[in-house]
């Protein structure tokens, strides 16, 4: 299909479609544990909001059973001691299992400070478009999420004991590994340990997208 639209400034413009398992408090933690285009829809996948532990991160893979962009996440964040928390998240290629007390390969995603809504609350963190990742079908990708206030005495970022779990959806599984102490890298980590989360994403065709000056043209069905 080809649409075509015109402007009143004379624009012109067309554009088609391309068409193991424990349940100790912390304490005791062990070691080792596209190009931006548009898409035709948006999903979430949530783990689960019912936790009985915390410190101050998870880690976890995203695995693509078909592309997806991500677009944002929910976390749980006690509010009890602290309203406010600066998030940090972290990306590598592969899987984060193995990788969490070493700094090499990971990129930072973002760094925010959210506003926590307490426990067992969804507390939302966007991904903006300009650092949005693609994830293809078939590819793994390890997430780091950490609260930096998130310190030992205070805890503050929620998750529950047990895993590795795996979630999945017609678009992605999420499969969760360790908690994490404050830090980063860690220095040890706690195995095993379920984040409790949504992973926002969009999905679709890809889209070929066209600007000129303050004019952002894009089509999807």
């Amino acid at each position: 299909m080809r649409i075509i639209l015109v402007f009143a400034l004379a624009f012109v413009v067309s554009f088609s479609a391309f068409a193991v398992t424990d349940s100790g408090a912390e304490g005791s933690p062990s070691s080792g544990c596209a190009p931006l285009v548009d898409g035709t829809g948006d999903a979430g996948l949530t783990t689960q909001f019912a936790s009985d532990n915390n410190y101050a991160g998870n880690s976890f893979d995203i695995v693509g059973t078909q592309q997806i962009i991500l677009d944002g996440f929910d976390i749980n964040l006690d509010n009890a001691d602290l309203s406010e928390f600066t998030i940090d998240i972290y990306y590598r290629e592969g899987t984060a299992y193995g990788y969490e007390t070493s700094a090499a390969g990971w990129n930072l995603l973002s760094s925010q400070v959210i506003t926590a809504s307490g426990v067992d609350v969804p507390s939302h963190v966007d991904i903006n478009d300009t650092d949005a990742i693609t994830i293809e079908a078939g590819e793994t990708v390890g997430f780091i999420i950490t609260a930096q206030e998130a310190v030992s005495g205070i805890g503050g970022f929620m998750y529950t004991n047990g895993g590795p779990n795996t979630y999945s959806d017609a678009f992605i599984d999420i499969v969760t590994y360790c908690g994490l102490p404050q830090g980063f890298p860690p220095a040890s980590t706690f195995v095993f340990r379920s984040w409790n989360g949504t992973v926002y994403y969009w999905y679709g065709t890809a889209l070929e997208r066209r600007t000129w000056g303050s004019i952002k043209v894009g089509y999807s069905e």
